[in-house]
């Protein structure tokens, strides 16, 4: 079966994790954010995803640990004429 052209990104999901530097006892306070936009393969998400990781970068209450963005590739694939 001939394979399509791959299409994507789609379905993005963007997650951003952080934690306080302040702690409760031993253990700082973490965080687990994910963007939720109508459309997260829209031009612009990631520009403002970038500019909300620098905004808690910036801060000196918390830490960016990571950030991640998954998101899948489809391929049709079609019958053989």
């Amino acid at each position: 079966m001939p394979l399509g052209t791959p299409e994507g990104p789609t379905q993005s999901q963007w997650t951003l994790n952080a934690v306080s530097v302040l702690r409760v006892g031993e253990y700082p306070v973490p965080f687990e954010i994910k963007a939720l936009p109508d459309n997260p393969d829209a031009d612009g998400v990631y520009e403002i995803i970038q500019r909300f990781i620098d905004l808690i970068d910036a801060s000196a209450d918390f830490q960016m640990s990571h950030a991640t963005r998954t998101y899948t590739h489809i391929q049709r694939i079609t019958p053989t004429a």
